[in-house]
């Protein structure tokens, strides 16, 4: 079962099985149709109207959902005259990454990311700055272009700036080995973190680890 973070959710999950259901689930414009359904029963006009869209355009997209098997017919409603067609979609969707398209992927990874690494940035350029340490550089390199970046800190700066914790981000070279190595000193630290808990004295800290092999068209030259 699916581990959620934003809320709970204890029904059945569909899982998407074909690249059509996953194209559907990952379009923004799609979902933005499909998501009156979601756990319910409703008529094409009431959807509509939650979805703030037309409801012939909503019709349109009732008809693509019925077709890959994301919505299900669930019979009628009685009124005068004609009778109103419901639908209803599952609770909860798994969409499998290996059906996504790649760029939906990215795009999913960074939006959950974003906030992490907005603190992670903040509390470096706090760092930075209250322990007046390094600065911004601009020069001119060997190849005459003119560069912007901050300054690399000497190693009697270095101590300074990762007390109490630091920050490594970088494309490191590895064999399998050191990778190993490497992922089993992570797991030891994880595991100290599982016993971790908020209690008094203690204090607030942003902790990543992270060790994935890159395509090598990917990595820095």
């Amino acid at each position: 079962m699916p581990h959620t973070i934003l809320g709970s959710y204890g029904g059945e999950w569909f899982t998407a099985t074909t690249p059509q259901q996953a194209r559907l689930l990952s379009d923004r414009a799609a979902l933005r149709h499909l998501e009156p359904f979601l756990g319910r029963t409703l008529g094409a006009a009431q959807a509509a109207r939650e979805a703030g869209v037309s409801t012939e355009r909503m019709l349109y997209r009732v008809r693509q959902f019925v077709a890959v098997g994301l919505l299900s017919a669930a019979g009628e409603q009685k009124r005068d005259g004609r009778a109103i067609r419901l639908y209803t979609a599952p609770g909860g969707f798994r969409v499998p990454f290996h059906l996504t398209p790649f760029e939906d992927v990215e795009a999913e990874l960074a939006a959950q990311m974003r906030p992490h690494d907005r603190l992670r940035i903040r509390a470096l350029a706090r760092t930075l700055t209250r322990r007046q340490l390094v600065g911004r550089v601009i020069y001119r390199d060997e190849r005459g272009e003119v560069n912007y970046e901050s300054d690399v800190p000497s190693a009697q700066e270095r101590p300074a700036l990762t007390r109490r914790g630091g920050d490594f981000v970088g494309v490191q070279w590895l064999t399998s080995a050191q990778a190993e190595a490497v992922k089993t000193k992570f797991d030891e630290a994880r595991a100290l973190l599982l016993t971790s808990s908020r209690t008094p004295g203690s204090q607030p800290y942003l902790i990543q680890t992270v060790l994935v092999q890159l395509d090598e068209n990917d990595a820095p030259d």
